[in-house]
C-alpha cells in the first residue's frame, strides 16, 4: 500500500513539474521582442550598413543640388521683381 501511495505522490510531482516546465517554456517562448522577424546574421547586419551609407552618399550631393535650386529660384524671382518694378517706373511719364 505504501509502495503504491509513493508512486501517486511521484506521478503527482512529476505531473506538477512538467506543467511548471511546460509553464515556463511558453514564458520564454513568447518573450521574444519580435516574433515575426528573424534575428539577423553578421552578414546580413553588415550588409546593412554598408547599404544605408551608400544610401546616405548618394543622399548629400542630392539635397546640395536641391538646396542650390531653391537658391536659384528664389534668387531669379527677385531679379524677375526687380526687373518687373524697374519697367513699371519707366511707364511712367517723367516730370
Amino acid at each position: 500500500m505504501r509502495t503504491m501511495r509513493n508512486k501517486m505522490k511521484n506521478i503527482s510531482y512529476l505531473k506538477a513539474t512538467a506543467c511548471g516546465l511546460a509553464l515556463f517554456g511558453l514564458l520564454v517562448g513568447c518573450s521574444e521582442e519580435n516574433p515575426g522577424e528573424e534575428k539577423k546574421g553578421v552578414v546580413e547586419q553588415a550588409s546593412d550598413k554598408v547599404a544605408q551609407k551608400a544610401v546616405e552618399q548618394i543622399q548629400k550631393p542630392l539635397n546640395k543640388a536641391n538646396d542650390s535650386q531653391a537658391l536659384q529660384n528664389a534668387q531669379n524671382q527677385k531679379m524677375e521683381e526687380m526687373v518687373k518694378d524697374s519697367g513699371e517706373q519707366t511707364d511712367k511719364p517723367q516730370q
